[in-house]
């Protein structure tokens, strides 16, 4: 199975976790290739079986939380029409409806959403593990 794990980070955190989310599919045996969502192209996308795209969330609790840059960013991405995808993001205080937000936006751009994980910036790599087993795995069977 091929696996693309895209993300925006700013100071690492979302790096991190999707660092931690490839290593978990690896070693389920999959080829995995990992980018910033900005240096996504069509190949990228049309190859993979999977993708999981994560970014960081921003923005304060009263005022509204977002999927950091993901209105300038998801716009810029190559067609999802027909693919699985899995949103993750990494937060400091609370994600509220974040991924809510960042999958409807991909779904809009025809990826199927498949699952949905928020990650605590302190532990940014807690919990990858499970995480890629949930999507990987019954697509295995």
């Amino acid at each position: 199975m091929n696996v693309l794990v895209a993300y925006e980070s700013r100071t690492g955190h979302t790096r991190q976790t999707a660092e931690a989310i490839a290593q978990a599919a690896r070693e389920l045996g999959c080829n995995v290739e990992v980018k910033s969502v900005w240096k996504l192209v069509s190949q990228d996308v049309l190859t993979a079986d999977m993708i999981f795209i994560g970014t960081w969330v921003q923005g304060l609790i009263l005022m509204g939380v977002n999927p950091s840059g993901a209105r300038r960013w998801v716009p810029t991405l190559p067609s999802l029409v027909g693919k699985s995808v899995s949103t993750f993001c990494t937060y400091a205080i609370n994600p509220r409806n974040s991924l809510t937000r960042l999958s409807s936006m991909l779904m809009d751009r025809g990826a199927t959403v498949v699952a949905e994980h928020a990650f605590h910036q302190n532990q940014p790599t807690e919990g990858a593990e499970g995480f890629v087993r949930s999507v990987l795995q019954p697509a295995r069977v």
